[in-house]
């Protein structure tokens, strides 16, 4: 025992910090997950093969102005009311980027909230890229023999491009709707979204 003493005495130092780095390392994975790009599910949490699924539901605040989560007092979930709803999460892409991100569902239930943005960022569609020709002065997108949601290209078939420069062919809410007044909206799944036109109905033709 007296022959360990001078031993533990030298390294009684070192052995301290590294408990230290222990004890701090244990933290920063318990608070931030347990490495390998892995996230909790919980709304606008990272998902996908390498993150994992997102959580079942989450609450948050409605409305097509600017939807956001409900606050949480003291931890607790809040009450489900007219300012504060459970919706369904769904793993999609940002609309700027391959990241996918936890983003809640619709009033249906079955698409994704496109008002809702996680980290400044509307939900996309599916990454898929678009079909390039080569020319002799570079590569042109072309549309692809099927229609290809998310690929930039306004398909034959589809109603609309979540990310083409036009989305909507050069048509407005007045092709589908009584009134002109408003805005029209792509759906990830590149469908009309006519909630922002004023004066319905409205109708794909």
């Amino acid at each position: 025992m007296g022959s360990l003493r001078p031993f533990v005495n030298r390294y009684r130092s070192i052995m301290l910090l590294m408990i230290v780095i222990a004890a701090i390392s244990a933290t920063i994975v318990s608070s931030c997950g347990s490495g390998g790009g892995g996230s909790n599910g919980d709304l606008c949490s990272q998902c996908g093969a390498s993150d994992g699924p997102c959580q079942s539901s989450a609450f948050i605040v409605p409305g097509a102005g600017k939807p956001a989560p409900c606050p949480t007092p003291n931890g607790s979930i809040p009450a489900p009311g007219p300012t504060c709803v459970e919706r369904g999460l769904i793993c999609r892409r940002k609309s700027d980027s391959a990241q996918q991100r936890c983003f809640p569902a619709d009033e249906s239930g079955t698409e994704v909230d496109f008002f809702f943005r996680c980290d400044g960022s509307r939900p996309g569609g599916t990454l898929v890229p678009a079909t390039v020709t080569p020319t002799a002065t570079g590569a042109t997108p072309t549309p692809a023999g099927t229609p290809v949601c998310g690929n930039g290209i306004l398909d034959p078939g589809e109603q609309c491009e979540t990310n083409a420069i036009d989305p909507f062919g050069g048509k407005t809410c007045a092709d589908f709707c009584q009134s002109s007044g408003g805005s029209l909206v792509c759906s990830s799944f590149c469908t009309l979204d006519f909630t922002l036109c004023f004066g319905p109905p409205c109708a794909v033709q």
